[in-house]
């Protein structure tokens, strides 16, 4: 199988020029402009690392740089206390020289690393830097996409419109991991938990747009700003249907599997209820089928020994980091998706899967529950319901018919709803509004001062 890294390897990035101040036609070139366009602040936490964030990301960049409308500025903050540019509390050496940047790159696109300041407290993690104001200084307004959205207040209070692009809470991703924690560690991560979704919340009510990736946080958004003057859009990532697509001819009879894709290591995802509903598969089904996990992490030492004991050693298999074009053809050869998180936000590989023609079964995590239509071009079960979980595997793995027409009823679903182009749309009317409050004659600031009103709410 594939053993190959996501990164792509690209030549070093050329240090940025000086900017200079331009005229055109005699007049001065308005701020965040560049040759007349003008220019978005991407914001992206921990970009470099891969998952589901990155790849809503890609989506947000390939819209703006499909538009041709706006220049690009792309920046990836600190997620971890482990960062080497932050300054560490653990770290002595790290007192003397401050946030620390540098400059990488990802899928060809330059980018700059920003580090924190004590980011053993998690939500050091999400204040706002002076080395991040200053590089965010040439844009016209910045776009955060984060999973929840308390990154957005390292941003907020910066003199410039921002945008937050966001899937779920803190609260709410990490609750069944601290209802069965225990030990003074847990009990620390629980309190830190408690302050983001107040920083969370704080967010949600300091930006000027926010942009949601399912129906249950467009509704939590659009109460929480109830009398306030913002826009709140219900906008799912996009995905590229023209390269996400299925293969000339999908063979069901030999090597039938079950992809699973994501990073394992998260305890969110899982992996264990999927390998017993694997596990539990009628004999007939199970003997011809197998397991078949891939991402950037593999499941804990734990699920390979409840694997060995199982007797299902030549049964599943990991697929360590496979690149894009490995992971279409995992895709494209499939019988089935499946998805046993406990939370998802929005879920980029179930679209992923769907736009190259492969059925879902996924657990009501959140976000899968806006993506897929139960019965038809997937299936949905309840959460921790191993049993429900293997009958609707079964049905897939056991029925062709059944299997090829839920697959092309979820390629109609990504054409229709998800593709790129459609998706990115939302995107961009976003933008027009954001560029004009930058540009109003009053000011940003005034704006945000003096102005009343409700939000607007688009679905």
């Amino acid at each position: 199988m594939f053993a190959l890294n996501w990164r792509r390897v690209i030549p070093p990035p050329r240090s940025e020029a000086v900017r200079e101040e331009m005229t055109y036609g005699g007049k001065r070139q308005p701020a965040g402009t560049s040759q007349g366009r003008p220019r978005i602040g991407l914001v992206v936490p921990a970009l470099e690392h891969g998952g589901g964030v990155p790849s809503v990301a890609e989506f947000v960049c390939d819209t703006i740089e499909r538009s041709k409308a706006f220049d690009l500025k792309i920046v990836s903050l600190a997620a971890s206390y482990r960062d080497a540019l932050s300054v560490s509390l653990t770290r002595p050496a790290s007192w003397l020289n401050g946030v620390g940047t540098s400059e990488s790159t990802w899928h060809g696109r330059r980018f700059i690393r920003i580090g924190a300041l004590g980011p053993e407290f998690e939500f050091r993690r999400y204040q706002p830097r002076v080395a991040l104001t200053r590089l965010l200084s040439d844009c016209a307004f910045v776009q955060v996409v984060c999973g929840s959205p308390a990154f957005a207040c390292a941003v907020c209070g910066i003199g410039k419109p921002v945008a937050v692009h966001c899937a779920t809470r803190a609260v709410v991703e990490r609750r069944h991991r601290h209802a069965e924690a225990r030990g003074p560690t847990h009990a620390w991560r629980r309190w830190m938990t408690r302050i983001t979704d107040r920083m969370d919340r704080k967010a949600l009510r300091s930006v000027d747009a926010i942009q949601v990736m399912n129906a249950w946080m467009f509704n939590y958004a659009r109460n929480l700003n109830a009398g306030r003057p913002s826009i709140v859009r219900l906008v799912p990532p996009g995905v590229d249907s023209l390269r996400f697509k299925p293969a000339a001819r999908r063979d069901l009879q030999s090597n039938p599997f079950v992809l699973a894709v994501g990073r394992f290591n998260d305890p969110r995802k899982n992996v264990t209820m999927l390998l017993k509903a694997f596990a539990a598969l009628p004999s007939a089904v199970r003997s011809d089928s197998r397991l078949v996990l891939a991402g950037s992490a593999g499941p804990s030492p734990d699920f390979w020994a409840r694997v060995e004991k199982l007797g299902l050693d030549h049964s599943v298999a990991f697929v360590n980091s496979p690149t894009v074009d490995e992971l279409i053809a995992l895709y494209q050869t499939a019988t089935v998706l499946a998805s046993s998180s406990d939370e998802e936000g929005f879920g980029m590989v179930i679209v992923e899967a769907m736009a190259c023609g492969i059925p879902i079964v996924s657990t009501r995590s959140g976000g899968p529950d806006y993506t897929i239509r139960d019965g038809f071009d997937g299936y949905l079960t309840e959460l921790g319901n191993v049993g429900e979980l293997t009958d609707r595997l079964t049905r897939l793995l056991s029925n062709e018919p059944l299997n090829r027409s839920m697959g092309e009823a979820a390629r109609k679903t990504v054409l229709e709803r998800f593709d790129s182009r459609v998706a990115g749309k939302a995107l961009l009317e976003t933008y027009d509004a954001l560029l004009a409050v930058a540009r109003r004659p009053m000011g940003y600031q005034s704006r945000r001062r003096d102005s009343q009103g409700s939000v607007a709410e688009y679905e």
